[in-house]
């Protein structure tokens, strides 16, 4: 927790100012007994008017500026405690966005956002409630006993019997509860990662008919997240009864010892009063601070797990070589380049060598699990090459600065990805300067042109998240008219044509050839008719590069191209 306590420096004046106010409410609170023992004993017993209503003034003073120093306190501290969520979760983000595609898959999706949502939120709650009750509460006990025994020593001797008996009942429940908080947030990870499967693969789990199995699984995990959480309000169940037994106990012998006192002329009714009024302070506060313990313990436990993340090193550094927006590279080598993913034996890939020169399209074509995708994800090092060396213009890629590196490439990913937000916004992702017609010109040559027109607004047309109002061949295409649209120099695209027909792939094919000018374009599919542009292809068989050469070079000398040819030579035929 140390090092998040940064991130309160820059409200250190409110870090002070809120527990000083909530200090000042209790020291109000804990007059007011007093003032009612002086109202029941001149007042009422002694039949002074006055006195009545000057103490009848000074409760509702004593209410008033308490209320006006609790509202200030809970303000100071509700500020403190949203900027610090601001604050923290804006660290954590910018955080993972630096980690690399293997730190986040060794961590799951589920996990960081857990990370970045419900833990971030119980630290959130937990500095709100360390500003208002850390010092309130204890102040509250402690002063409570100490304005008892002025009241009157003999009976305040039993708030001392009362507090211990407390402590040792509270503590008991505290030390047993923190351990089952934490399995409480274990328990509830394992929920949040099945709720996100099943949401993201709710059209697999039906077209498999598995929502039974799955449901299933998904109710035994929440079943096991309830029992911990009965488990823990069990045991926290205790705390009430009691410590009400303890305090009832201790309301009874005051009342029995204050009667007795009062029969003998000892102590007045009022103090009597005002020493119950102390007593039941005590009762109110000591479970307050039970629940303030038991959400800090919580706030530790998702500091930790935050902390975890943000331990994480990036497992790729960048260098700070820059580049200016203007230059185009002339070619990417690959130098005996192999790939392991954390956690496989076997390379993904393995002792991979070639040259791409500008003005040259590339195809990398193979079974599923030969390593295409891997190879082109190395260039923008979204994973980092295990060994060899990947050289733009002479430079090995490691040399370049993030932002040059993924300046110089644009990327069609496997998986099209859209963003809620209007069709343009999402095209200008790559580049923010972009004129309407350039814009225009993306669309017309990813082929997205045609159902466009058909949309109402346009390019101001809103798309949902995830494109989800759209087919999976449009967002393909939008996906393609967003990397064209960057305009970069080296253009990645990673069997973006999937979900297309012959038709419009074939299309698209020519529109490529006509932007390869002054750039390296690497087009990965397992579809032979998306190689047909390319001026060289490479073959990849389980992670070895099986051959390279042009369509018709392969179909004589690669074995492997030839069978890749044949399972889809009929329709190709079709589509040609």
């Amino acid at each position: 927790m140390k090092r998040f306590l940064n991130y309160l420096k820059p409200y250190t004046l409110r870090c002070i100012l809120a527990p000083l106010f909530k200090m000042l409410e209790a020291t109000f609170e804990l007059f007011v007994p007093l003032v009612i023992a002086h109202l029941v004993n001149v007042g009422i017993e002694g039949g002074d008017k006055k006195s009545i209503i000057v103490s009848a003034i000074l409760l509702f003073v004593l209410a008033l500026v308490g209320m006006v120093a609790a509202i200030t306190a809970q303000y100071f501290s509700a500020r403190v405690a949203m900027d610090f969520g601001k604050t923290v979760r804006s660290e954590l983000f910018k955080h993972i966005e630096s980690l690399s595609y293997s730190n986040i898959d060794n961590q799951g999706t589920s996990t960081l956002i857990t990370r970045m949502t419900s833990d971030v939120n119980q630290m959130q709650t937990g500095v709100n409630m360390i500003l208002r009750l850390l010092l309130r509460s204890p102040f509250i006990v402690f002063g409570a006993t100490i304005m008892a025994f002025k009241v009157n020593a003999k009976v305040a001797v039993y708030f001392i019997y009362i507090l211990i008996a407390l402590f040792i009942v509270v503590g008991l429940i505290v030390v047993v509860s923190i351990p089952l908080v934490r399995r409480v947030q274990e328990r509830l990870d394992d929920v949040t990662l099945h709720t996100r499967e099943n949401i993201v693969g709710v059209r697999v789990i039906r077209a498999f008919n598995r929502s039974d199995e799955e449901s299933e699984e998904f109710h035994l995990s929440a079943r096991l997240l309830m029992k911990m959480q009965l488990l823990v309000g069990r045991v926290s169940s205790f705390l009430n009864p009691v410590t009400l037994i303890i305090i009832n106990t201790g309301i009874a012998c005051i009342i029995y010892n204050g009667g007795l006192l009062v029969n003998a002329g000892d102590i007045d009714k009022g103090e009597v009063i005002a020493l119950y009024n102390y007593m039941s302070y005590i009762l109110v506060e000591l479970i307050k601070f039970v629940n303030f313990i038991i959400t800090v313990s919580k706030m530790f436990a998702s500091a930790r797990r935050v902390a975890n993340v943000m331990d994480i090193q990036p497992d790729i550094t960048f260098g700070d070589q820059e580049i200016e927006e203007s230059s185009r590279p002339h070619s990417v080598v690959f130098e005996n380049v192999s790939m392991t993913y954390k956690g496989s034996k076997a390379p993904a890939i393995s002792d991979v060598s070639f040259k791409a020169e500008e003005g040259e399209v590339i195809g990398i074509i193979g079974g599923t699990g030969s390593g295409k995708s891997t190879l082109v994800n190395l260039i923008p090092r979204f994973y980092e090459a295990t060994s060899g060396s990947i050289i733009i213009d002479g430079k090995d890629i490691k040399e370049y600065s993030k932002k040059a590196i993924r300046g110089l490439c644009s990327v069609t990913p496997q998986h099209s990805v859209l963003f809620s937000g209007s069709v343009e916004d999402n095209l200008r992702m790559g580049r923010e300067d972009i004129t309407k017609e350039q814009l225009n010109a993306a669309l017309k040559s990813s082929q997205s042109e045609s159902f466009m027109k058909d949309k109402e607004g346009g390019l101001a047309y809103v798309a949902s998240s995830g494109g989800r109002n759209f087919s999976g061949g449009q967002r393909q295409r939008l996906c393609i008219a967003r990397c064209f649209a960057k305009n970069a120099p080296i253009i990645i695209m990673d069997d973006s044509a999937s979900a297309l027909d012959f038709a419009t792939e074939k299309s698209l094919r020519q529109e490529i050839n006509s932007l390869k000018k002054n750039k390296i374009i690497f087009v990965v599919s397992q579809r032979i008719g998306s190689m047909l542009s390319a001026d060289r292809i490479i073959v990849m068989e389980k992670g070895h590069m099986a051959a390279v050469g042009s369509h018709d070079e392969l179909l004589k000398t690669s074995d492997v191209y030839r069978e890749i040819y044949r399972s889809q030579v009929d329709e190709q035929e079709v589509a040609s």
